[in-house]
């Protein structure tokens, strides 16, 4: 187990370290304590006088460093508004862009500028989502007063903002793993939380994602979250299969075409355990896995392993996800290269997140 993993499992609770790993743990605990401190002076210095959009402002953040599934979230919310008639733009800052200031990712038909420009997830935000502007800034009020003054936008969807308190909000949504809410209760480095978990009492919503593939649903989310945001409700969700599509051509796979055909999984996501499963799920035969860090920028060494480990287990298919596929974009693999799409399906609670958004809308009208 290299460096990274043994972080990310021990992180998010999956493994508890002993001998050399668990002295590891104490050192980076000590940095935690300071880096909580410094991220509660943080939160407090930004929020004594947050910019106001002028529209309302929904937030979409977590609570942890990555693999909540944001961002089909983020997505699903921003078709609810556009399809409820809001002039919805997605504000983010961009992860791991190049460019600086206010960008325009996407006027709501497609991305106009690369995903090295934009940072992958915004760029993919861009695809997934129709009618929708979306704009990256560090300074997310200039791109929210941007999106209102240049495309009209009447309601601001904050992707990635819980911790982003400089921007005032209307609605607070936090999604959590069903599995592993907290992780290992640390925050970073030796845990993988942004904050301490007393800011959990933030939110104004807790959608649990995941709830399917965690023993007891939603019921770990609840007993350790709830408590801490009592007046906050917990919607259950899942990550459900959506479609698979050539990423060379853009062109829809039919899951029977490729059934039979053995499969490489290919993913630099935060939380990757479930992908392999989820291409099951979609009817794909997976033979073989290859993990990456969060946000990897594919350089070519990494392409040639993945070829040369396909090639080793006579893989037919490198299926990977919407995210690696923005990254990957401009590779010509030995095997044809699927992405496999993700939608946050809301198996209990439904009411619960319209009536927040509804309500968050009408006071923003009302206040913004």
């Amino acid at each position: 187990m290299g460096a990274r993993e043994w972080w990310s499992a021990v992180a998010r609770g999956r493994v508890r370290p002993s001998g050399v790993g668990a002295a590891l743990e104490g050192c980076l605990v000590v940095l935690s304590v300071l880096y909580g401190m410094g991220s509660a002076v943080s939160l407090w210095v930004r929020s004594a006088r947050p910019a106001r959009a002028g529209v309302p402002v929904i937030s979409v953040g977590n609570l942890v460093v990555g693999g909540t599934g944001k961002t089909p979230l983020v997505v699903h919310i921003a078709r609810l508004l556009a399809d409820g008639g809001r002039r919805v733009a997605v504000v983010s800052r961009g992860h791991g862009r190049r460019s600086r200031g206010v960008l325009v990712v996407s006027r709501g038909d497609g991305p106009i500028v690369p995903w090295t420009e934009a940072g992958d997830e915004p760029y993919l935000i861009a695809l997934l989502t129709k009618g929708v502007p979306v704009l990256v800034a560090a300074r997310r009020a200039d791109a929210a007063r941007a999106a209102v003054a240049d495309w009209g936008a009447d309601a601001i969807l904050l992707d990635d903002g819980f911790q982003h308190t400089a921007l005032a909000r209307d609605l607070d949504i936090v999604a959590v793993d069903a599995g592993f809410p907290l992780g290992n209760g640390h925050a970073l480095p030796a845990g993988a939380l942004r904050e301490h978990p007393l800011g959990i009492g933030r939110a104004d919503l807790i959608v649990a994602t995941r709830c399917d593939r965690a023993r007891g649903g939603a019921g770990l989310v609840a007993r350790t979250l709830g408590p801490l945001a009592p007046r906050a409700p917990i919607v259950e969700t899942r990550m459900a299969p959506s479609e698979l599509w050539d990423v060379r051509s853009g062109a829809t796979v039919a899951a029977g075409e490729l059934r039979g055909t053995p499969a490489l999984a290919l993913c630099g996501i935060a939380d990757p355990e479930g992908f392999a499963a989820t291409a099951r799920d979609a009817g794909l035969s997976v033979v073989g896995e290859m993990v990456y860090p969060d946000h990897h920028a594919y350089r070519s060494s990494d392409l040639a392993a993945v070829a040369e480990r396909a090639r080793e287990i006579g893989a037919g298919v490198i299926v990977t996800t919407e995210k690696d596929a923005v990254r990957l974009s401009g590779w010509s693999p030995p095997a044809r290269l699927i992405a496999l799409g993700i939608e946050l399906e809301v198996t209990r609670g439904r009411a619960l997140l319209t009536e927040a958004i509804e309500k968050a809308l009408r006071w923003g009208d009302a206040h913004g």
